[in-house]
């Protein structure tokens, strides 16, 4: 209820941010459901949606008179996602988990049974690793590739892994495939990867997938390092590695459906 009466004491903008955040959750309302369900005043409502319509930001339905969004906002939306690029995108994300995690991070993507190294971005403490841009590494043995193969569909992500090669890269290297199925089950599951010394010695990572708008997974991110610095701390990296996973995603237009 404070929450309510602090946005009918808001700006003019403000008021009308929330209003086309509120119809977009829900797609078509009623302009009384709007001012009851934002708790702001019938007549500044009214005046709010009228607004939004003439500017085409909001449309109203033909028979209910309920408004949903409007040509506009598809318009802006069009042009947001034509300027935005994994690419361009990506570093201030890799650098900001870079620095809160303290190690290198790593942006890649698929490529037939590989993940390249396109980016990557190393915090003052970080240690020097062997794996530089252009660099390819099988998908079964990072948490790269593990974190991508575990965003696809099930169906996919099972056909792939039977027909992969799976060839052991360290002594940790998981190389039957019905392991490596249940450990992207639970991958899947928690939303983050870990490469446990399975790609090269005295390595460890932790990896989440980004998404596109359509919800495709298109790439990764990891955070990696000495194994022994990692590992200890995956409870910690994997939440944050999935979170920045998660923003570049929102960042890229995807939205989880609730």
């Amino acid at each position: 209820m404070d929450e309510a009466r602090g946005l009918d004491q808001s700006g003019t903008l403000e008021r009308g941010l929330a209003v086309l955040e509120h119809v977009g959750q829900h797609q078509e309302l009623s302009t009384n459901a709007i001012a009851r369900q934002l708790g702001l005043s019938r007549s500044a409502t009214y005046r709010i949606v009228g607004t939004l319509k003439q500017l085409e930001y909001l449309e109203a339905d033909s028979t209910t008179g309920r408004v949903r969004l409007g040509t506009r906002l598809v318009e802006l939306g069009a042009r947001a996602m034509a300027a935005t690029d994994l690419h361009r995108c990506a570093p201030r994300y890799l650098s900001a988990l870079a620095e809160r995690s303290g190690e290198t991070t790593y942006l890649a993507v698929p490529d037939n049974d590989a993940m390249v190294y396109v980016a990557t971005e190393r915090s003052s403490n970080a240690v020097t690793l062997a794996s530089r841009l252009g660099t390819r590494r099988p998908q079964h043995t990072t948490s790269l590739g593990k974190a991508w193969l575990a965003a696809l569909p099930e169906p996919d992500r099972v056909a792939r892994v039977r027909r992969m090669r799976l060839d052991s890269l360290t002594v940790k290297t998981i190389s039957d495939p019905v392991r490596l199925l249940d450990d992207l089950a639970r991958t899947h599951r928690r939303g983050w990867a870990v490469d446990d010394i399975e790609n090269e010695p005295d390595v460890g990572c932790v990896a989440a997938a980004v998404r596109d708008h359509s919800g495709r997974p298109i790439a990764a991110i990891s955070i990696a390092g000495p194994a022994p610095r990692v590992l200890r701390r995956v409870e910690e990296l994997g939440p944050t590695v999935a979170g920045t996973a998660a923003a570049l995603s929102l960042r890229l237009g995807y939205v989880r459906s609730r």
